[in-house]
């Protein structure tokens, strides 16, 4: 065999080493290339204005203290009582200005604007100018611009007192944090912990599943299992969890489960209020009656032998289950009323939160007007008056200077922020005005379905905007305060009713007669889903019997007519 030349041996290699290089390179997908993408940066004073715009009026007002704290050239004006200062005629706007939109000046002899429309100062500022610009003499002269000076708020208090309104969330300690609270204070006896010991299961565990508990709590309170397909996605190392979880979706009864399992649901069902942790109605029911000294035991009797037939109110055959008679059974069944069906709900709302309204729509010399309502502490935020002599003092360091006017712009800034969340608002609650007019006009009742989309096509702004400008924030009406979020509705369509033109009626509208038709019917025959359905037909509106269930349980929680029914 004749041997290659070592020339001929070293171009192999260098050719099998470079095919070798570049099927790696091509195996693990490296490669050069050039692309064009457009992103948008936000500048710092956008941020601010989102950042302020998001915020509710309290929140607002702590974001207002903070900056007091850390930016000495702002303060508070105190030359006039806090509740008393009105904004003076110079630093206001010029009053009854026309929409300059096209689609928005229709408004069948109703003018809401008294404010200068405000679409040009937010765009200004989502452009990112309109802020090298600024007068700063003109600051240090009176605190604000003219262009920039707070509206007129008469901050006159409407009345919120209103039947129709729901009641509002609690924004502190959800129900999942008061029963944790509740958790923390309770001490297992001796004998159970060593009962647990034996079962393999600390302390430490034990509280742990009974938290695994607590986070299964639907808002009623009630334990809620999930899915088959969602139970191997929350597979867990824990036997225990694993059990709870075959527990909540009824693949094993509670009594199968082994002793830490049953013990944390006894423990969770003996929080305040009782009736929590229950797997359904009947259960909860029991827990309650457990737990009053002086429930009727056949009440208790009838929950855990006869529910069925108590829900079709079949009271004869109870009382023949049971050996008593039919009234003895009315008797016991009137001692239900002591029961409360959701205790979840009454823990999550047990305080009241107090809000306060951002916005007004009065009626003056019969026109609607829409007008912003600012706190004390926004209108009387202004920039402090006597660094200005730092800024003309000749004999002032340069350090000196350059502090006071980079704190200088922060305030200016923050101020202009302020005011453009207002204009930004009043800018929405126009627009919901236009395609809200038979709400303010007329009533709640006429209230017509609307999407966040529909008012970001009109003022010609991204729908995060309009979603920002509403979450949490409230407009005083002639029929009380109401949360922007509630103009926003669904509809249900109109098409085969009697004279249907395919409209859509909102669901808030549904919901109030569903709710007039059940406060007006007949306790001892109360309606039917399917009854509530075809009366709401006979008014013209079209709802379906499954809509009506889920409107009568999910949104007003309304028993079904069943447990309605009172036996006189």
């Amino acid at each position: 065999m004749t041997p290659k030349p070592a020339a001929f041996i070293w171009a192999t290699a260098s050719a099998w080493d470079s095919e070798f290089k570049s099927r790696v390179i091509m195996d693990i997908g490296l490669q050069l290339g050039t692309s064009q993408r457009l992103e948008q940066t936000l500048s710092p004073q956008l941020r601010q204005f989102v950042t302020i715009l998001q915020k509710n009026s309290l929140e607002l007002d702590t974001a207002i203290k903070e900056e007091l704290e850390s930016n000495p050239l702002l303060e508070l004006d105190d030359s006039a009582p806090m509740d008393e200062r009105e904004v003076r005629e110079d630093e206001l706007p010029d009053s009854g200005a026309e929409l300059k939109d096209d689609n928005l000046d229709d408004y069948d002899g109703y003018d809401y604007s008294t404010l200068e429309d405000s679409a040009m100062g937010d765009s200004r500022l989502l452009d990112g100018s309109g802020s090298d610009d600024i007068n700063y003499e003109q600051y240090l002269k009176d605190g604000s611009l003219n262009e920039d000076a707070p509206f007129k708020d008469l901050n006159s208090q409407g009345d919120s007192d209103d039947d129709w309104d729901r009641p509002i969330k609690d924004h502190g300690k959800s129900l999942q944090d008061q029963l944790r609270d509740q958790l923390s204070l309770w001490s297992g006896t001796r004998e159970q912990l060593e009962q647990l010991a034996e079962s393999s299961c600390s302390e430490k565990r034990f509280r742990l599943l009974v938290e695994y508990l607590i986070d299964s709590l639907d808002e009623n309170g009630f334990l809620q299992g999930v899915s088959p397909e969602v139970s191997l996605v929350r597979e867990s190392n824990d036997i225990f969890v694993n059990e709870i979880e075959k527990m909540l979706r009824g693949e094993i009864k509670l009594e199968e489960c082994s002793l830490p399992v049953r013990e944390a649901v006894h423990v969770l069902q003996g929080f305040n209020p009782r009736g929590i942790g229950a797997r359904d109605q009947r259960e909860c029911f029991l827990i309650q009656a457990y737990a009053i000294s002086n429930f009727p035991p056949l009440g208790i009797k009838i929950l855990e032998n006869c529910y069925e037939d108590l829900l079709a109110l079949r009271y004869a055959k109870i009382g023949k289950a049971l050996g008593v008679s039919a009234e003895e059974v009315q008797q016991a069944v009137a001692s239900f009323a002591r029961l409360n069906p959701h205790p979840g709900f009454q823990l999550s709302n047990a305080r009241v939160q107090t809000v306060s309204a951002d916005l007004k729509v009065v009626e003056k010399h019969g026109r609607m007007e829409v007008e912003s309502v600012r706190s004390s502490m926004q209108k009387r935020l202004r920039v402090n008056q006597t660094y200005k002599a730092i800024l003309d003092d000749k004999g002032a360091s340069k350090s000196d200077k350059e502090y006071v006017r980079t704190h200088l712009f922060k305030a200016v800034e923050f101020i202009k922020a302020l005011d453009n969340r207002y204009t930004t608002m009043e800018l929405v609650m126009r627009a919901i005005f236009k395609r809200q007019k038979d709400f303010f006009t007329k009533g709640p009742a006429f209230l017509k379905p609307m999407v966040q989309q529909d008012i970001a096509d009109d003022i010609k702004r991204d729908v995060s905007t309009v979603n920002r400008s509403i979450n949490g924030k409230y407009v005083d009406t002639p029929y009380g305060i109401y949360e922007l979020k509630r103009f926003f509705t669904s509809g249900v369509k109109q098409d085969n009713v009697p004279g249907g033109n395919g409209e859509e009626l909102s669901s808030a509208t549904i919901l109030d007669a569903i709710k007039k038709l059940v406060d007006a019917e007949d306790k001892k025959k109360p309606l039917s889903d399917q009854a509530i359905s075809d009366k709401l037909a006979e008014q013209g509106i079209q709802v379906a019997r499954r809509t009506v269930a889920k409107y009568r349980e999910k949104e007003l929680r309304i028993l079904p007519a069943s447990q309605r029914k009172k036996v006189v």
